[in-house]
């Protein structure tokens, strides 16, 4: 599980790839995190293998809104279609690959 991003220690967790800065992708997580929670989504519900469609119920206005969000706070466009389900790890490392390409 991510830890706050202040926090000094460096926490591996299954959305950090071999190789990857972690604190990068704590950040996309908590980001991705507190996005979910505005959007009402209790924070009990949210943790790395947590699906967006089957767990959260999220709908296509509510996936809109997370990839506008997405795209205002961290600055990558990100399509989360519906008809792939994913997890938060997994729209995490979707995040990180777009930040990585659009910094080359």
């Amino acid at each position: 599980m991510c830890q706050p991003i202040d926090n000094q220690k460096e926490i591996f967790h299954s959305c950090c790839s071999v190789g990857s800065d972690c604190k990068s992708a704590c950040k996309v997580m908590n980001t991705l995190k507190s996005i979910l929670i505005d959007l009402g989504i209790p924070q009990e519900s949210l943790d790395e293998s947590t699906l967006l469609y089957k767990d959260l119920q999220l709908d296509s206005v509510e996936t809109v809104e997370i990839a506008l969000r997405l795209k205002r706070q961290l600055g990558v466009n990100l399509k989360l279609e519906t008809r792939r389900d994913r997890t938060l790890a997994q729209v995490c490392n979707t995040v990180k690959a777009a930040i990585a390409a659009s910094t080359k």
